[in-house]
This record gives structure tokens, C-alpha cells and sequence, in this order.
């Protein structure tokens, strides 16, 4: 009797040596029993990242952090990819990207655009106004992640200003050391009459 249990599914008694099935905190007398059981109790989800129907055990539910869940290993990187683009945006940088659409409603405004300075991006562009915006925060001033990613920010950034030039294109670049509402103020309104001065063109 050493090596008899119960099985949790069926109930049936069985011989644990005869069991093939890999080791587990649950006794069960088959495969079949096994897979009954783990699915019997799973909840409906999406996946986070393709929206695709998920079967998620219960107890996985419950210890999920998040709550989000996803098909694979690939959707699960490309969710988090993309959450962490987002994240580098700064709450400032959005505030003033939002007072700028506010005020100039007709115009064309785009956040994070790649195409204006021949793939590098800028972090807001006009493209009708040859316009683009850089918002600077601290990171591009001081080794805050290390000498080696400042030396890489800077040499971007002259790249930046290089192709802007040699594309006659205007590039704003806002310094933002201390990230507050004045410097905030100061720069749309800075903003603000530069582009009205374009638009009077």
C-alpha cells in the first residue's frame, strides 16, 4: 500500500510506480486524468498584446500581478516592447504636446514621427510648417545612465540637427532640466509664436 494513492480526478487507487507522468504536487492515474483536471477549472482571457482567446488556469489568475496574459513568449515582448516606447515619453513632454494641439487645431501635429528626419525621431513634428520639436529632458545633458548612453543621446541629437539643417527644416529644441510648470509656460509660449510666425508665411 507504500505506493497507492488516490487519484484527484477519477478516485480510482493506483500504483504511484506504474505512473509515468512527470512529478507533480497532485496525484493523478493517467494523462487523461491529469488533463481533465487542469482544464476543468480554466478561465477565458484575451491575450494582451493580439487579442486572441486564452485559456487560463484559475490558479494562474491568482497569482498573476498584472492580470495580463498573452499566447507566447513573442506577443508577451512585443506588449512590453511597445509599453516601454511609451514610458520614455515624459509627463511634460505630453503636457506640451497636448497644449500645442489645443491651440492649433488645424494643424497636423505628430507625436514620436520617424519620417521627417530620415528615421530618427523627433518628438513632435508639423510637417506642413517643416517644423519639428525636441523635448530634452535631463538624460541628454548628464550621465544619469552612464558617460557611454550620454556620449550616444549628444551624438544623436547632433544628427539630429545636421539633417535638420541640410533639410531646411526648423528644429525647436527645448531644454528641461528641472521639469517643471515654468519651464513648461516658457516653452509654448515660445512655441506658440514661432509657429504663428510660420503660419503667417
Amino acid at each position: 500500500m507504500k505506493n497507492q494513492a488516490i487519484c484527484e480526478q477519477c478516485y480510482k487507487t493506483f500504483d504511484k510506480k506504474l505512473n509515468h507522468i512527470k512529478r507533480t504536487a497532485h496525484n493523478f492515474c493517467s494523462k487523461k486524468c491529469c488533463e481533465i483536471f487542469r482544464t476543468k477549472d480554466r478561465i477565458q482571457k484575451k491575450c494582451e498584446h493580439c487579442n486572441n482567446d486564452l485559456e487560463i488556469e484559475q490558479r494562474l489568475v491568482k497569482k498573476s500581478k498584472t492580470g495580463r496574459f498573452f499566447c507566447n513568449k513573442s506577443c508577451a515582448a512585443s506588449y512590453n516592447n511597445k509599453l516601454k516606447r511609451k514610458s520614455r515619453r515624459s509627463k511634460m513632454e505630453a503636457k506640451f504636446y497636448d497644449l500645442i494641439v489645443k491651440e492649433f487645431p488645424e494643424l497636423d501635429i505628430l507625436p514620436n514621427d520617424k519620417t521627417m528626419l530620415d528615421g530618427y525621431e523627433v518628438d513632435i513634428s508639423i510637417p506642413e510648417l517643416q517644423l519639428a520639436i525636441e523635448w530634452n529632458g535631463i538624460v541628454h545633458f548628464k550621465p544619469i545612465y552612464g558617460q557611454t548612453k550620454l556620449d550616444k543621446v549628444q551624438t544623436r541629437d547632433a544628427e539630429k540637427l545636421k539633417i535638420a539643417s541640410n533639410k531646411d527644416i526648423n528644429l525647436i529644441v527645448i531644454s528641461d532640466l528641472v521639469s517643471d510648470d515654468k519651464i513648461l509656460k516658457q516653452a509654448f509660449d515660445d512655441v506658440k509664436n514661432i509657429i504663428e510666425g510660420l503660419q503667417g508665411d
